[in-house]
C-alpha cells in the first residue's frame, strides 16, 4: 500500500497535537506499507521536497495563511501529482478540502477527523457546502474518541462509516527510571512541593487565564510548560495579579517527562471544543498523574474519567477549577488512587501501537 497523508503542517519542527498524531501513526505503520508520505504547505513560497526521520515530505509553496488555513495554489498540483491507494487527510484542513474536490486525485479516502471548527464559524456557510461534498466521498472516517463522535453536529450523518481510534503515545517514553526520578527531584527542590503541572502551546483555547486566576485560590505552584502567541499576555496577567511567584513560565524544556513525574497534579483547563483529545492529559496519565480537565464533550473526558482518574469540572469556572486542584493537592491518598487507575487506563487504551494497528485495519479493509 501507498499512504499519503495530508495536513498543513508536519511535526518535526511543528509541535502541535495533530501534527505528532500523523508522525506516531507513520512510525507504527511504516513497516507494513510499501511506501508512506506526507503532503503540507511549506510556510514559503517555493515548493520543496524535504526527508524527515525517514519520511519523505512534501511541501507545497503558500502565499501565507488566512484564518490558519494556508493559501497554497501549489496544494492541488502536487495532491494530483502525487500517487497513493490511501489519502488520509487530517481535518480540519479547508486548503486539503478545496484541492480534492478540485483535483479530484485517486485513491481511498481516508479522513481522520480531529474537530469541527469552532474559531472560524462564521466562515462556515461559504466552507460547509464543500466540507460536506468532501465527507461525503469519504470512505471511511476516523474520530479520536467516542465522546467526539457523540457530540459533533458534523459526525452525525456520518456515524455509519466512522472508526473511533483514539490517539496513541509511545509508552515506553514515559516510563519512570532513576535518571527521570532524580531529574524530577531536582525541579522540586527548586519550586518545592504541591506543584500543578501544565504542558501545550498557549493558545486561546487552553483556558490558561482562568487556571492562572484560580491559583489565586489553590494552596500551590504552578508551573507552565511550553510557549505560544499568548504567551506575553499571560506573563502579564499573572503579574497583575501578584502571581509570579507561584505561576512559573518555563518555556520550551528539553524533556518534559521530570515535570510530569515532579508534579503532584496535571491540569488542562481547556476552554473550548477546539481541545479535541488532549494528548498531553494521556502523556500525564501514563506518568501516574492525578488528572484535571473540563467538560467539553470531547476526547478530554474520554482520557480523564471523572472519579476514576481524575476530577472533571465545567470550562471557564474558576472557582470549580481551584477547588479540584486543592482537594488533590490535599489528598495524597486519592492522588496515588487516581493517578495509578491513569496510568493503566492510558496503557490499555492510548498506546501507540494500539493506535497503528487500528488504522492499519482500516487501511487493509479499503484495499
Amino acid at each position: 500500500m501507498r499512504i499519503l497523508h495530508v495536513y498543513k503542517d508536519y511535526y518535526p519542527p511543528i509541535c502541535g497535537g495533530i501534527e505528532i498524531a500523523i508522525n506516531r501513526i507513520i512510525e507504527g505503520i511504516r513497516d507494513e506499507c510499501e511506501d508512506v508520505s506526507v503532503l503540507i504547505c511549506s510556510r514559503k513560497r517555493k515548493s520543496e521536497i524535504a526527508e524527515v526521520e525517514g519520511t519523505t515530505v512534501y511541501k507545497a509553496g503558500e502565499w501565507g495563511r488566512f484564518l490558519s488555513a494556508p493559501m497554497s495554489p501549489y496544494f492541488p498540483y502536487w495532491l494530483k501529482k502525487l500517487k497513493a491507494d490511501i489519502l488520509h487527510y487530517h481535518l480540519p484542513n479547508p486548503t486539503a478540502v478545496l484541492s480534492h474536490l478540485l483535483v479530484r486525485p485517486r485513491g481511498k479516502i481516508v479522513v481522520h477527523y480531529h474537530s469541527d471548527i469552532i474559531r472560524q464559524k462564521r466562515w462556515l456557510a461559504f466552507y460547509d457546502p464543500f466540507r460536506k461534498a468532501f465527507l461525503n466521498q469519504a470512505d471511511r472516517i476516523i474520530v479520536t474518541s467516542p465522546n467526539y463522535l457523540q457530540t459533533s453536529d458534523v459526525l452525525r450523518p456520518y456515524q455509519n462509516k466512522c472508526d473511533v481510534v483514539p490517539l496513541g503515545i509511545p509508552l515506553n517514553r514515559y516510563t519512570f527510571n532513576p535518571e527521570i526520578g532524580e531529574q524530577a527531584q531536582v525541579i522540586r527542590r527548586r519550586y518545592g512541593d504541591r506543584l500543578v503541572l501544565f504542558v501545550g502551546i498557549l493558545r486561546y483555547y487552553k483556558g490558561l487565564h482562568v487556571l492562572i486566576e484560580a491559583m489565586k485560590q489553590v494552596e500551590g505552584k504552578l508551573l507552565i510548560v511550553g510557549d505560544g502567541p499568548l504567551l506575553a499576555n499571560l506573563m502579564e496577567f499573572a503579574n497583575r495579579l501578584r502571581l509570579t511567584d507561584r505561576v512559573i513560565f518555563l518555556g520550551q524544556v528539553e524533556s518534559v517527562r521530570p515535570y510530569y513525574f515532579a508534579s503532584d497534579v496535571f491540569c488542562l483547563p481547556s476552554i473550548y471544543r477546539s481541545e479535541a483529545f488532549g494528548l498531553v492529559l494521556a502523556e500525564a496519565a501514563s506518568c501516574g498523574r492525578p488528572l484535571v480537565s473540563t467538560e467539553l464533550g470531547t476526547g478530554t473526558s474520554y482520557v480523564n474519567l471523572h472519579k476514576e482518574t481524575g476530577l472533571v469540572v465545567p470550562p471557564n469556572n474558576q472557582k470549580q477549577l481551584a477547588d479540584a486542584l486543592n482537594q488533590l493537592l490535599a489528598d495524597k491518598t486519592l492522588r496515588i488512587q487516581y493517578g495509578n487507575a491513569a496510568r493503566t487506563r492510558a496503557a490499555q487504551l492510548f498506546c501507540q501501537e494500539t493506535m497503528a494497528r487500528d488504522v492499519l485495519k482500516i487501511y487493509k479493509k479499503l484495499s
